[in-house]
């Protein structure tokens, strides 16, 4: 077969769908007598095809946000603090002297995600602080979670950190004692004849659905009485993953949930357009011109889904305050206290964000974000819906990290709305729910250091 030489073709064949044809019946002979300038432009136009196509198409989408990025500005940014360290305490400071206002329960009873499941291999065990709890989740040879206090009874070693799994049990790292996954039980002690009936762990019920492990808790120790809503597409992976977000924010849970209901904030903090960034009033970008307008409706269920609440939300892009597009209706379930099932319709199909509130500490909460949706769905348009997820929460978060909470706000006849949430989110409150009692400007500073 007679080679061809790039280099001696007429200078007007020299196209790229010519380069193109004639680089793919070449021969490594061929690419040898090659100028390098031709080798050099396509491994580079190759390398930046495959990236975009990769970044745009394939790529999850990947945040973590700390609180400390958001509303503490002056602080992270500003020329005063030059270390680290110096900036933490600032930061501390400014907790400390926060007024912390009569605060609801710490830790509602429910489901709460406490890890994805991604994050817990088959065979591996990993701690867990949650809720005020210290715990060991593992994952068995059958490919199950279990969730366990940490510390072994025996002399308190803790299971989360060096614990081997081994079978469907967990094996404490410092004298090898194993603990049955199923009931938590002692089942060997490798240097005693017998082992005692009575030592146990205390296992904690779980469920695995979303990719994300759920804890239920319960501060009078009830059994869950509801579960959280399966969502066939999701759990038969028919659907795809487009990527996930996760920001920690320094407040009480209840106030994040109760965005849901205060419609009035929409179009104040929620108006500017996502280029503009997680604080507009800073963009150097002038988008007057375009906003998004937004009306919503908020409700709570009836038994036997008295645990849900229901918010239905619309939204268009407005331009020059005249010409509306890019309409679309969200269907918002509130499932409990720290569940959020956010369904999208579009024209490409359909798709769910997925939010769970886990509280960390009493002033610490763990917001996830993961957001699967049908195959027709096109992937850049669920990185833009989670980049600009990402965004609008970033500017809830802003506020919610410096706030206090008001258990009497004055509200008009238009924050309805807020005084029925609060009503039905305190069904998630009983008698012996652990609660934050700092005094009036703080606390001491282990709970409110980061």
């Amino acid at each position: 077969m007679k080679s061809t030489d790039i280099s001696s073709q007429p200078q007007e064949s020299s196209t790229l769908p010519e380069i193109f044809r004639l680089f793919g019946s070449l021969s490594l002979e061929d690419l040898c007598r090659w100028d390098w300038e031709y080798v050099v432009f396509l491994s580079a136009l190759s390398a930046v095809t495959y990236f975009t196509t990769w970044y745009l198409f394939f790529r999850p989408f990947n945040l973590f946000r700390d609180f400390t990025e958001l509303g503490f500005e002056q602080v992270m940014k500003g020329g005063q603090y030059k270390t680290n360290a110096a900036k933490r305490n600032a930061i501390n400071e400014y907790r400390r002297k926060r007024k912390i206002g009569d605060l609801p329960p710490s830790y509602p009873n429910g489901w709460f995600a406490i890890l994805e499941s991604d994050e817990l291999p088959v065979k591996t065990a990993k701690e867990v602080d949650a809720l005020g709890l210290n715990l060991v989740a593992w994952r068995g040879e059958s490919g199950k979670c279990y969730v366990a206090d940490a510390y072994c009874p025996h002399l308190g070693a803790h299971l989360g950190v060096g614990g081997k799994v081994h079978s469907d049990c967990i094996e404490c790292p410092f004298h090898s004692w194993s603990f049955d996954g199923c009931t938590g039980k002692l089942t060997n002690i490798p240097y005693a004849d017998s082992v005692p009936e009575f030592a146990k762990l205390k296992m904690w019920t779980t469920v695995e659905m979303y990719g994300f492990i759920y804890l239920w808790f319960h501060a009078e120790n009830e059994g869950p009485t509801w579960m959280p809503d399966i969502i066939p597409e999701v759990e038969s992976q028919s659907w795809k993953y487009r990527g996930r977000s996760e920001f920690l924010v320094a407040c009480h849970i209840q106030e994040i949930p109760e965005n849901g209901p205060d419609v009035a904030h929409l179009n104040v903090v929620h108006t500017s357009p996502i280029l503009t960034g997680t604080n507009p009033e800073e963009s150097c970008i002038g988008w007057n011109f375009i906003k998004h307008v937004w009306s919503a409706s908020w409700t709570p269920n009836v038994e036997p889904r008295q645990h849900e609440a229901i918010l239905s939300v619309n939204h268009h892009i407005s331009l020059f305050n005249k010409f509306p597009f890019f309409h679309i209706q969200v269907d918002v379930r509130q499932i409990g206290p720290g569940i959020v099932l956010m369904k999208f319709e579009t024209i490409f199909g359909r798709g769910i964000l997925i939010q769970n509130v886990t509280p960390l500490e009493p002033l610490l909460q763990r917001v996830t974000h993961r957001f699967y949706s049908a195959p027709t769905f096109i992937h850049p348009l669920g990185l833009l819906i989670l980049h600009g997820e990402a965004t609008q929460i970033s500017r809830d978060i802003r506020i919610w990290n410096r706030k206090t909470f008001i258990n009497r706000p004055i509200l008009t006849k238009e924050d309805k709305l807020i005084k029925s949430f609060r009503r039905w989110y305190s069904q998630f409150y009983s008698e012996n729910s652990p609660k934050f009692q700092p005094n009036q400007w703080g606390s001491s500073n282990k709970n409110l250091e980061f």
